[in-house]
């Protein structure tokens, strides 16, 4: 499998995708929970400024195909996101033992947006967007299923979903700076 890495935002570590546990006496974390152990997942080397490697196991999502797998930096330089086929896990690069899970389950796409200073999950219904001191905002839901984004400009993104009311695909519109919401199905 292939993992894609998009370390588009300034960041205080190196990282890099790994196919199998390497030997050695680095610290392992599992996530989630930071464990001395867990279940098969994204493995991760990685090197902060400052402290220790550190080898992280990212557990995969009960998710299928439905959830994708990537890791990315985030707004925050001392951060990292892994998502593993639909689990995502915020972690600091410098203390692996503080980390959130990623509010958005399972996650079928992830945008980075570095000029509005914003990482976008999305699942089946809704989005949420994480800046520099974390969630940033959440919508409303938006679809019943499948939620898809189709563009993306400077101040909003475009999506579209299928409105089971009258059997067709509708289109819904995001504020980027406030997460509101025009168009989907609560509106």
């Amino acid at each position: 499998m292939t993992i894609d890495i998009d370390l588009s935002f300034p960041h205080h570590y190196v990282c890099e995708v790994l196919s199998e546990l390497p030997g050695g006496a680095v610290p392992r974390h599992f996530f989630p929970g930071s464990k001395a152990s867990g279940q098969d997942g994204v493995i991760v080397r990685v090197r902060p400024e400052g402290a220790d490697v550190w080898i992280g196991m990212f557990a995969f999502g009960m998710f299928g195909k439905a959830g994708i797998s990537r890791v990315l930096s985030l707004p925050d330089p001392e951060r990292l996101c892994a998502v593993a086929r639909g689990a995502g896990f915020v972690v600091s690069a410098s203390e692996p033992d503080k980390w959130e899970t990623v509010r958005a389950i399972p996650i079928t796409d992830v945008q980075v947006i570095p000029t509005a200073e914003l990482v976008v999950f999305a699942n089946f219904t809704e989005m949420v967007a994480y800046g520099a001191n974390g969630v940033r905002w959440c919508t409303k839901r938006i679809a019943w299923d499948g939620l898809k984004i189709v563009d993306i400009g400077e101040q909003r993104i475009v999506g579209e979903y299928w409105d089971i009311r009258d059997d067709a695909m509708r289109t819904f519109e995001v504020d980027l700076e406030t997460g509101a919401v025009q168009g989907g199905v609560e509106t």
